[in-house]
């Protein structure tokens, strides 16, 4: 979840998927056997959610809920794209009433992750847009360059295991660079 004064960031359906697969991450690092699946499986979780948070991008197919207090800007960045759809957009009043805003009001520019409304949204207690992001259901959707710094990741993840302040390897961040969006 991310706070900032005016909005809140929160997923809420996670990704039902890796965008790498055990079997070729084990491959990636020569492991043979099957004592080391959980660490692995474990890492290829914890390398999907650094990379993430460093491109503060969706890898896999993911629901985020964006809300904002009193309004939504009529150019709303969405937060953690890339966006392949809006579910709704809901304004509440001071007593919680919800108000679903007509679809025709709005529109995805998916061009620039943003949520484009035609004319001002109404002042509202809350607003909250609910919206898929990510670049697909699985693995096969992820950019190549993002997967293959996430191998490399794991693998120094995987080699210097215990070490608390490893950080991200400069081969991931040069792969990882070309895809990373800017924080709001």
């Amino acid at each position: 979840m991310l706070r900032h004064p005016d909005r809140l960031l929160a997923r809420i359906v996670a990704p039902g998927a890796e965008p790498l697969s055990l079997a070729e991450t084990k491959l990636y690092l020569r492991v043979d056997q099957s004592t080391e699946d959980t660490l692995v499986s474990n890492l290829i979780a914890a390398a999907r959610t650094i990379a993430e948070a460093y491109l503060n991008r969706s890898l896999i197919t993911q629901t985020w809920k964006l809300a904002f207090d009193h309004y939504a800007p009529r150019h709303t960045p969405l937060p953690c794209g890339p966006v392949q759809s809006v579910i709704s957009v809901i304004s509440y009043d001071r007593l919680n009433n919800a108000t679903v805003i007509d679809p025709g009001l709005y529109w995805l520019d998916a061009a620039q992750d943003a949520l484009r409304f035609y004319m001002p949204v109404p002042r509202a207690h809350r607003v909250e847009i609910v919206y898929i992001a990510g670049y697909g259901a699985d693995y096969t959707a992820v950019p190549e360059p993002l997967r293959q710094g996430m191998l490399t990741h794991i693998a120094s993840l995987y080699e210097h295991r215990g070490d608390a302040d490893m950080p991200m390897p400069a081969q991931a961040i040069a792969l990882y660079a070309p895809f990373r969006e800017a924080r709001l």
